[in-house]
């Protein structure tokens, strides 16, 4: 069994099975406009935060009522419906945190989730408690591409890279992670498969559907 300090988690994808709450959300909501977004778009849109998303889509549709901001409000309105209707624990994540924190693992999250919608989806689901804090893109202005957020995450634990593992579904934040100096358990996620090779290259350790899987590993 391998000997860490610290875990640092993602939480779509990773803490709670909800890629779905974001699969075509943009979409769900411009299409009450007309408006058909192409896989390119969604492509320069990879690790954008919502506020990042509403501002690209703005600018490229001027026409929308409300700009940015009223994409953001219709936006924000149809995450709620959807985390509150399809969000549910990742299959065998409490029993693992119940793990960790009888080992005295320190844990947090890093998550590019607005923190309104993150810390409410944890709530709900009595999941929060699990963790000293929770750092959103509001906290570092910059997405997972750089390792800005593991780093804080770390610092905030009181530990270094090395002696944290860092959860994660997305292959492009698993390898920023990796470059860091982290150890990383990389989450099999469907919405990501293009990059699954990639995931699989830079994780120490990989769960295919349940947390179950890391019994006796970490």
């Amino acid at each position: 069994m391998h000997e860490f300090k610290g875990a640092i988690f993602d939480m779509d994808g990773t803490l709670l099975d909800s890629m779905p709450v974001w699969t075509r959300l943009t979409q769900g909501y411009l299409a009450g406009f007309g408006l058909t977004i192409t896989d390119e778009e969604y492509a320069a849109c990879e690790g954008f935060s919502q506020p990042q998303v509403a501002q690209y889509f703005a600018d490229r549709y001027p026409e929308l009522p409300g700009g940015a901001r009223g994409l953001m409000e219709g936006m924000d309105r149809l995450i709620t419906t959807r985390y509150e209707t399809i969000a549910k624990p990742k299959d065998g994540v409490i029993e693992f945190l119940d793990g960790l924190r009888r080992r005295g693992v320190k844990m947090a999250i890093a998550t590019l989730t607005a923190r309104r919608h993150a810390e409410k989806a944890l709530r709900d689901r009595n999941m929060m408690g699990y963790f000293e804090f929770m750092l959103t893109i509001e906290d570092v202005g910059i997405s997972k591409y750089q390792p800005d957020i593991y780093l804080k995450s770390a610092e905030k634990l009181g530990l270094a890279p090395a002696d944290c593992i860092v959860f994660e579904d997305a292959p492009y934040a698993c390898a920023t992670a990796k470059r860091a100096g982290f150890r990383v358990c990389g989450m099999v996620e469907p919405a990501y498969a293009a990059g699954e090779n990639e995931l699989r290259s830079v994780s120490d350790f990989v769960v295919e559907q349940s947390y179950g899987e890391l019994r006796g590993k970490l």
